[in-house]
């Protein structure tokens, strides 16, 4: 039962490691505010719906709290309005604009002409010709003054003409203009009389066109050149609908600023009208496209969704000025004209919100209009000769990655739940990015995601973490001093390998001996503390990446301490799997008791009794000294959990076993908890100190503050 309490624990304390730095799961928590609510003060959130949308309670619900205008994804469409002249097919469309008058919520009208999903009697005739252009104006006054009549109580904006400007390349001499039936019939004045139709039947509505490729700069060139004509031949044309059909490769944040820019010169009013986001290199309102075969979408992709969404979010908040609504083409995946396989939506096929959804919604004013200090400096974890990453005096960090032929790259640092940092590939070749905040104080463990692979970044040194050599980071901390590189008498780390009969093999641990080791009397015997990593880490981690032995140094020429041993071993703590026979804590207590420090004890000059040792450890390093101490109070005289749960009085059979308990955690932890947990102890007459590292989470500054801290009450 011991050994099991121990795994359970352990797990605990890893899971709340993991949730100090990695994003958690895509259930959202109980939030009354949905998107509308969010950008309540930029522009409306809107959705198309379908028949399921509007008829399912869940679904129903979703819509009302997510979404202030409706688009009706098909049942508005000339062919299901009005599928033969004359014959009207109203139910479905009726339907949605009940559901809106019902629930309170704007109606978009979509759309009024478009060369697809139309019937062809509107411009030809029974034996295929194509109408005279009077005779086509008729019907197609007819129909749009038919449809507008009968919503315009609930609709306030319609998408009159649906992309009739032509894909690109245009050739010399070739039109810019589609060349639909319609076109071919009236020529560009078919435009120009859709909505002269759409307006006299509606004067109050606002009135749009509506096109794909809106970014890229030759279509967008063609469409605002439309525009501008419209203007000049005074078409009532209040807006244009941006689509949005985009993928996760493109368009660039500087190319749908720059179409926005040109569009909001000739028009006021901007809708981004169908907006969705694919997992492959495909984007536009075409009917071609790839569905996929399956739903198992690769997380690197979903954190290029992610960042996608973000990066769009922040150019529509910035031109605020101009739009005034951003609609989704569907609900959720499962709807999509897509397929659910290219993953388009903020909502799965199981209608629950994606990390991106999460990214949208909860994004912070602040971010889109910080200035970022070029002050940026290289990284102290870079090898030797690399500028990159670098660091600025904010806590940003900047990457660059030479990858000429990647499609994406992304670093696994950035702020909590956005999956990371995508790089975007600059004009020389290489992959540049910044975290879109300032990172946590402290080092930072990372790699970068290739096209799918992961990789560690040339340019820093390597950090065994998460069960791997990672890449390192150190954001410059304001309190630094205490484990910086100082002109100082320096202790050394040594390895020692000691055989372990237990598991049959033999270990590791690195011993930090103090500068006054060797220079003391023979008979001086100098006291141990015995420090465990957490999971994923192993005897490299307090001193490699967590500077242990310089903050001893540090502490020991400030006079804080007296000189004292530190060892470091692995604590088994890598194989360790709830349902997985793995090692135990009774395995890692023989190792250490039973063999590690009867090696020590044999080999070095020290205090061999309880009185002068000490065990502590950080997150399940703190779970194993916790079990440890309680299961062998012969052993050790002094106790640390640095963000690795807490003692209580009621555990501790002998108050006389311990002269001195730590207990210190971040304050973005269980700082709380930790405070309470210490309370309690010196109520019932111990010797505690808890400290909270202010402003850290589940990470090494947190750690080596405690140390800092911990250090001068042991051994006293």
């Amino acid at each position: 039962m011991k050994a099991y309490k121990y795994i359970a624990l352990a797990a605990a304390l890893l899971a709340s490691a993991v949730s100090a730095f990695a994003q958690r799961g895509n259930q959202v928590p109980d939030d009354p505010t949905g998107l509308k609510d969010a950008y309540k003060d930029y522009f409306m959130i809107g959705v198309a719906v379908n028949q399921r949308n509007i008829s399912e309670p869940d679904q129903i619900a979703l819509i009302q709290k997510q979404f202030n205008s409706i688009t009706a994804e098909n049942d508005m469409k000339p062919a299901l309005t009005e599928p033969q002249e004359g014959v009207y097919t109203w139910e479905n469309a009726d339907k949605i604009a009940d559901f809106c008058r019902k629930n309170g919520i704007k109606l978009r009208g979509h759309c009024l002409m478009w060369h697809s999903q139309i019937g062809a009697w509107i411009y030809q005739d029974e034996k295929g010709n194509l109408l005279p252009k009077e005779e086509f104006y008729k019907r197609m006054k007819s129909h749009i003054q038919a449809v507008v009549n009968r919503y315009k109580d609930v609709v306030y904006a319609w998408d009159v003409v649906n992309e009739a400007v032509q894909d690109s390349p245009v050739r010399p001499g070739q039109s810019p203009m589609r060349q639909s039936p319609m076109f071919q019939i009236a020529g560009e004045e078919f435009i120009y009389k859709a909505f002269e139709y759409a307006h006299e039947a509606d004067p109050n509505a606002l009135l749009f066109y509506n096109d794909y490729n809106d970014s890229e700069p030759g279509k967008a060139q063609r469409i605002f050149e439309l525009l501008q004509r419209m203007k000049a031949a005074g078409v009532p044309v209040h807006g244009l609908g941006m689509q949005g059909h985009y993928n996760i490769y493109s368009p660039s944040e500087a190319e749908i600023d720059a179409a926005i820019s040109k569009y909001k010169t000739v028009v006021d009013h901007i809708h981004i009208t169908e907006l969705d986001v694919r997992v492959n290199t495909e984007q536009g309102g075409g009917l071609r496209f790839s569905q996929g075969a399956t739903l198992n979408v690769p997380s690197y992709q979903q954190a290029l969704l992610t960042d996608q969404y973000t990066r769009i979010f922040k150019v529509f908040r910035k031109h605020k000025d101009v739009i005034d609504c951003v609609t989704f083409w569907n609900l959720s995946d499962r709807d999509s004209w897509l397929g659910a396989a290219n993953y388009p939506l903020l909502f799965d096929s199981n209608y629950q919100p994606k990390a991106a959804y999460r990214a949208v919604k909860n994004f912070d004013p602040a971010q889109d209009n910080a200035v970022i200090r070029e002050d940026f400096v290289p990284s102290t974890k870079n090898q030797p000769g690399q500028q990159y990453p670098m660091v600025n005096s904010q806590g940003y960090a900047r990457f660059c990655v030479d990858a000429p032929d990647a499609k994406s790259v992304i670093v696994s640092l950035g702020l909590g739940g956005s999956g990371g940092t995508v790089l975007r590939k600059g004009d020389d070749g290489k992959w540049w990015g910044t975290t879109a905040g300032p990172m946590d104080e402290g080092f930072h463990y990372y790699h970068l995601t290739i096209d799918g692979g992961v990789v560690n970044d040339p340019g820093t040194h390597n950090y065994y973490g998460s069960s791997r050599w990672e890449s390192g980071i150190e954001i410059p901390a304001h309190d630094r001093a205490f484990y910086e590189e100082r002109n100082v008498p320096h202790g050394t780390v040594e390895q020692v390998l000691f055989w372990s009969a237990s598991t049959n093999q033999l270990r590791r641990a690195f011993v930090y001996v103090p500068p006054t080791y060797d220079t003391a009397k023979k008979s001086k015997k100098f006291n141990v503390l015995y420090l465990q990593h957490g999971w994923g880490e192993n005897e490299y981690a307090w001193w490699n990446q967590g500077h242990a032995n310089l903050i001893m140094d540090n502490l020991i020429a400030d006079g804080k301490i007296e000189p004292f041993l530190v060892v470091m071993t692995y604590g088994l703590t890598n194989e360790q799997r709830l349902g997985v026979p793995g090692p135990t804590s009774a395995d890692f207590e023989k190792v250490l008791c039973d063999e590690l420090v009867p090696y020590i004890d044999a080999h070095y000059r020290t205090r061999a009794d309880k009185w002068g040792r000490a065990m502590a450890g950080l997150s399940m390093g703190g779970g194993e000294t916790h079990t440890i101490t309680l299961a062998r109070p012969e052993m050790f005289g002094w106790y640390g959990l640095l963000s690795g749960g807490v003692y209580t009085p009621s555990e501790i059979k002998d108050r006389n076993q311990v002269r001195g308990i730590f207990i210190g955690c971040g304050s973005k932890e269980s700082a709380e908890r930790t405070l309470n947990a210490v309370a309690d102890l010196k109520a019932s007459g111990f010797n505690a100190k808890g400290y909270i590292s202010e402003g850290t989470a589940h990470e090494f500054l947190t750690w080596r503050r405690c140390l800092y801290e911990m250090a001068p009450m042991l051994f006293k």
